[in-house]
């Protein structure tokens, strides 16, 4: 019966040997039936590792007039390499913790949800909304807790979602919306007060005890200043269906409100609630989303810095391979043929 395989000889199946290697350092084959010696070229093996290598480059700091080879043979043999989409692999299993955030990337935004320790799932999407944010989450079981930055899309699908999961807002996040409202120097005590006592989150509060104490600074800010925020203006011209007032100091307000509000959904000390953290099995509860903003995004816009000039398609594989590589378990590039 006639062999066929690599260590077989084409012409009358008999198993070939080695006979050293050529001057290019290939290893040359001999039939000695045949009295034939070739080289067996592995067109797989060779697609195996410039898919590895080029992977390599993308998500590397090197320009193509950086690699050994001219930039437009580079090119053209790893015409091939983008076609190569890798895909998150769902394991079904339910996490304790998820941090959620997007990123765009040219006129998409990549939604990203990861563990403390490595990256679940992505997607792209248009634009981040509840029901983009539900594309993402119906492929995961529901965790104990969601670390977020608040935005409405994301808490609207959590709530359809993943009912009775708890939500843990990001202190940062948190920081940077009061400071919109109030901006770095308010020009009323109240906002000055207010935006100091904001601060405070950002340097962390990580014991109950020193929660209450801050709860109680926010209490008496309001016994000192409640009067304050709500002093009305008349308005001498409203337009039709328009209030006749507004609140004087409306940002001052509002920034206020939107603390209280987080204190009365229970969002801002999550991580300190001993009935989740006895969830989770007493692993920490991040309070912010750097594992996202800082651990994924900012190495993305990094590495598309660096290979700035790619079109949009090119950005998000990318972005798809760095994800790939930041999951549980990423296999090599070779395997995601």
């Amino acid at each position: 019966m006639k062999q066929r395989g690599f260590r077989y000889c084409s012409t009358c199946g008999t198993k070939l040997q080695k006979r050293g290697l050529t001057a290019a350092g290939v290893q040359r084959w001999l039939c000695v039936s045949c009295r034939r010696s070739a080289t067996r070229p592995r067109a797989d093996l060779s697609e195996a590792l410039l898919l590895d290598r080029f992977v390599d480059w993308l998500l590397g700091k090197h320009s193509q007039a950086e690699l050994s080879i001219p930039d437009r043979t580079w090119r053209a043999q790893t015409a091939w390499c983008w076609n190569i989409e890798p895909k998150p692999v769902l394991t079904g299993e339910q996490y304790p913790i998820l941090l959620l955030d997007g990123i765009r990337v040219g006129s998409l935004v990549c939604l990203i949800a990861r563990t403390p320790q490595y990256v679940i799932a992505w997607t792209w999407v248009p634009y981040e909304s509840s029901g983009y944010w539900d594309k993402l989450l119906q492929w995961l079981p529901p965790p104990v807790v969601v670390v977020c930055d608040g935005q409405k899309g994301i808490l609207l699908s959590i709530a359809r979602n993943w009912n009775g999961t708890r939500i843990q807002r990001c202190h940062f996040h948190v920081w940077q919306n009061i400071r919109s409202k109030l901006t770095l120097n308010p020009q009323t005590e109240a906002g000055h007060h207010l935006l100091l006592l904001t601060k405070v989150l950002l340097k962390g509060l990580y014991t109950r005890e020193e929660v209450e104490k801050w709860q109680d600074k926010l209490n008496t800010w309001e016994e000192l200043y409640g009067d304050f925020i709500r002093e009305r203006t008349i308005n001498p011209n409203p337009r039709p269906g328009q209030r006749k007032w507004r609140y004087t100091h409306e940002r001052v307000r509002s920034a206020y409100r939107q603390l209280t509000k987080l204190l009365k959904d229970d969002q801002l000390f999550t991580y300190l609630d001993e009935q989740v953290l006895q969830n989770t099995n007493q692993q920490p509860i991040p309070r912010t989303t750097n594992y996202v903003e800082g651990g994924i995004n900012s190495q993305l816009r990094t590495k598309l810095k660096l290979h700035r000039g790619m079109s949009e398609e090119h950005q998000r594989r990318l972005v798809e391979w760095y994800l790939y590589t930041r999951t549980e378990d990423p296999k090599p590039p070779r395997f995601c043929r």
